[in-house]
């Protein structure tokens, strides 16, 4: 089926054909090589590198001068690293952040298990109800299926009428605070990948309180008449049987969680998500719709990760680079310990750094190598990266989300990012309560 069909794309796109089937080598070879050491790591990195190579003249400029200047800075550091003494690891510098790039391939398959268009839809809801079920819903998809159940929700209300900035301002701010917790999450999971010995129950625990702060912060927001045009407010409708498959694969992964070892959360939404998938295939539509959503995975969903190709693989070079240096340099580090105060700045230099666009991907790579130096409790750095990525990604104009809000459905990503700053500013101090909750309770 696979042969097949890349033969007939060939003509029509076969740059989208190769590199959505170097991905799905990705997310094959990386599973495999957590399952059976015969296979090396290596090996998915190559693939996710060589899909780059075919989808980088798509990308927009921005997205290939972050890149590059993300790549350039790693090489350069590595360079210096090395010729001081440090090791140089192959596996580290082309995959350290390919991990991420496999869930984020399983957790697009979710995406074609959204329902199709119907010309007879009713119309959408209205008023300040239908604000807090949307609210609700954007979190409850997106904590387990991603960035895409942005995509999913704004697509719907598009189709009735151009997007308002006041829903846009919902989904951003509504999605981006999901990272301070689910490890469904890009952030999260990176946060939890760079911190080995790290609980992601723990994180949870102190990092879901956060996002319940958010929308109990949005909710005051709608009544107290904050909202522009509240009564008019078209949103989402979320009904209880579309919550069955987000809170379905929650469980099946907590469930591997808690009955296998030697398996991270990361690992196990990696290799869980396609066998629900596929489950939820079968049943809605049997082979012939599984057939062809599986299709539509590989040659239009997967090719579309080109950004997050180049982001990820860009700052894992980075991150290699870097901690060449800081093993050339024999220890040195701006910290004496890791504690509440320091991780408060760290989380304040998350939001300074995005307000000028530089992605919270940057911030982990550089904070990391640095905090390591000084032994930190692995869940409460996780903790500080995690609320730093969803408290950054909602003020920085050129995160994935408020990118999508711009060039998809026309908003000004912008103006989206400064009106999200007050809300970003708000849950600071509550995230700071936080850490220094962990400080007192845990450490």
């Amino acid at each position: 089926m696979l042969i097949g069909a890349t033969t007939s794309a060939v003509s029509s796109g076969g740059w989208r054909t190769t590199a959505g089937v170097l991905l799905v080598g990705m997310l094959l070879t990386s599973i495999a090589s957590t399952v059976w050491s015969v296979v090396p790591a290596v090996a998915a990195s190559v693939f996710a590198w060589g899909a780059l190579a075919l989808l980088w003249p798509r990308l927009g400029r921005q997205q290939r001068i972050q890149a590059v200047t993300l790549s350039s800075i790693g090489i350069l550091a590595l360079l210096w690293g090395v010729s001081h003494g440090a090791g140089l690891s192959l596996e580290r510098v082309l995959g350290q952040n390919q991990p991420i790039l496999s869930m984020l391939a399983s957790i697009t398959l979710l995406r074609v298990l959204n329902p199709p268009v119907k010309d007879d839809e009713p119309e959408l809801p209205r008023g300040r109800g239908t604000y807090l079920r949307s609210m609700v819903g954007v979190h409850a998809f997106g904590a387990v299926i991603n960035i895409s159940a942005v995509v999913v929700m704004a697509d719907r209300l598009a189709r009735a009428a151009p997007l308002t900035m006041s829903q846009g301002q919902l989904l951003s701010r509504t999605f981006t605070t999901v990272a301070c917790y689910s490890p469904f999450i890009g952030g999260v999971a990176l946060a939890l990948a760079y911190t080995p010995g790290s609980s992601p129950g723990l994180l949870m625990v102190f990092g879901f309180p956060l996002s319940l702060a958010a929308m109990a912060l949005l909710a005051w927001y709608a009544l107290t008449g904050r909202v522009d045009d509240l009564d008019n407010f078209r949103g989402y409708p979320i009904h209880l049987e579309n919550l069955w498959l987000p809170m379905a694969l929650a469980a099946v992964v907590l469930l591997g969680y808690g009955v296998t070892t030697g398996f991270s959360v990361l690992t196990l939404i990696t290799m869980l998500t396609p066998v629900v998938a596929v489950v939820a295939l079968l049943a809605q539509g049997g082979v012939p719709r599984a057939r062809a959503s599986f299709s539509d995975y590989v040659f239009r969903r997967l090719p579309e990760m080109g950004g997050e190709l180049a982001l990820f693989l860009g700052a894992g070079v980075l991150g290699a680079g870097l901690v060449a240096v800081f093993a050339a340099a024999e220890g040195w580090t701006p910290f004496t310990q890791f504690d509440a105060v320091s991780a408060s700045l760290l989380l304040l230099a998350f939001v300074v750094t995005s307000l000028v666009c530089i992605h919270a991907v940057v911030v982990v790579s550089v904070a990391v190598p640095l905090v390591y130096t000084v032994s930190p409790d692995p869940t409460f750095l996780a903790l500080a990266l995690a609320m730093g990525w969803g408290l950054g990604c909602a003020v920085n104009p050129m995160s994935g989300t408020n990118l999508i809000l711009g060039s998809r459905y026309g908003l000004n990503n912008w103006a989206i990012g400064r009106s999200n700053v007050p809300f970003s500013a708000t849950l600071y101090v509550l995230a700071v309560g936080l850490l220094f909750l962990y400080e007192r309770t845990v450490m």
